[in-house]
């Protein structure tokens, strides 16, 4: 998705500062995103019931109906997916965002992936 058709009902995670907190209410969770670095769709996240604490994922994006994932884009109306150790997580639709700047640097070592808990 070009940045001209973003509007204040969408993030692309690409513009966000590392460190940068996203959080994310869904119908069903609040989830919290932590974005890293690389500048590649990986976050940390925790929320809903497969991420109970901190987790490093990759952030795929959010899938449009009968179309395209718009990729690295949280867009309210649409689901986020993310890809956790092989498995695609799909969320329900995004009901709002909330943008946070980025904190003190050890906020992204909450979870590291020894101490990552087994995903059910």
């Amino acid at each position: 998705m070009s940045s001209a058709r973003l509007s204040e009902m969408s993030i692309d995670i690409a513009s966000c500062a590392p460190r940068e907190t996203i959080v994310v209410k869904t119908g069903s969770s609040v989830y919290e995103l932590v974005v890293l670095e690389d500048g590649l769709g990986r976050v940390l996240v925790r929320g809903g019931k497969h991420f109970t604490t901190f987790c490093p994922v990759l952030f795929l994006g959010s899938p449009r109906p009968r179309g395209p994932i718009e990729r690295h884009i949280i867009e309210i109306g649409l689901r986020m997916q993310f890809c956790s150790e092989h498995t695609v997580i799909v969320t329900s639709a995004v009901e709002s965002i909330a943008r946070h700047p980025a904190t003190a640097p050890t906020a992204c070592v909450a979870c590291t992936p020894s101490e990552q808990e087994p995903t059910s």
